[in-house]
């Protein structure tokens, strides 16, 4: 994105919105995550509407760090803050109509004139804080396997799924996947190696074909049991034989031939 700002909204050509926080972070909120850029994103003509989308607004402000990147939001789009942010979480933004920014300690106040309630996220502190030696720290709890770690849980024997040594599916779109690993791990397995929390979200630490990846939970997906595999499996060849006019006969005996099973000998 040429000649663009940061952070700010955009509105891209096909009217979708997104804020981006800086060239390579942005948060879609059609599909309500934090993506990251690419050369596969064409955003050269997308226009900032952030005056426009903030205007007439309130919403929750979660921490101190939320309200400083709030600040910095409006800051940037000519916005002006005419009150500091409060120390006292939760506490509400509202911006007015007249491009100025302000923090109340309570939601009343802060939508005292039929005010829009919007949501203005926080990106991820691993996307804005992730360091060197934090990557490092992943790469070996991949190579050593995880040793059963379990980073910021209380219970180290979490009963939700899933735990540290499970076998996982992710699944997670184009838009969605950190471009720099250079491809796309949309439905292949892997093996969650450790399990901690950031700020309030619990992240799953899963080596991928030889690499660690961080995922929260709603991208991953249980791997079907050999039970639920073989019903599909036979409910494909079933569909097949029927679709294709095998009458029963043809049909059990592909199934047999396919499973390689034979009566025992008397």
């Amino acid at each position: 994105m040429k000649n663009k700002i940061y952070p700010a909204i955009y509105r891209a050509v096909h009217n979708n919105e997104y804020l981006y926080a800086d060239n390579d972070n942005y948060y879609s909120y059609e599909r309500e995550t934090w993506n990251k850029s690419g050369n596969c994103d064409d955003h050269e003509n997308d226009t900032n509407i952030t005056p426009e989308y903030l205007a007439n607004t309130y919403g929750k402000v979660e921490s101190k760090e939320h309200a400083e990147f709030i600040v910095d939001l409006g800051d940037i789009n000519n916005l002006s803050s005419r009150t500091g942010y409060t120390e006292e979480y939760p506490s509400w933004f509202c911006f007015n109509d007249d491009d100025e920014l302000f923090f109340f300690d309570n939601e009343s106040d802060a939508n005292d004139n039929g005010e829009k309630l919007i949501t203005i996220p926080l990106p991820p502190k691993q996307i804005q804080t992730a360091t060197s030696e934090e990557e490092f720290e992943m790469q070996q709890i991949m190579k050593n396997n995880g040793d059963n770690l379990i980073l910021g849980c209380e219970d180290s024997k979490c009963e939700e799924w899933p735990q540290v040594g499970d076998e996982v599916i992710v699944r997670i779109d184009a838009h969605q996947w950190d471009v720099k690993y250079g491809h796309n791990v949309d439905g292949m397995n892997g093996v969650v190696r450790s399990i901690f929390k950031d700020d309030d979200v619990t992240v799953y630490a899963v080596s991928v074909d030889g690499v660690c990846y961080c995922f929260v939970r709603g991208l991953l997906q249980k791997p079907k049991t050999p039970e639920e595999e073989l019903r599909e499996w036979l409910q494909e060849r079933i569909g097949y034989g029927i679709a294709s006019g095998f009458d029963c006969e043809a049909i059990a005996h592909d199934l047999l031939h396919h499973l390689k099973i034979t009566k025992k000998p008397q």
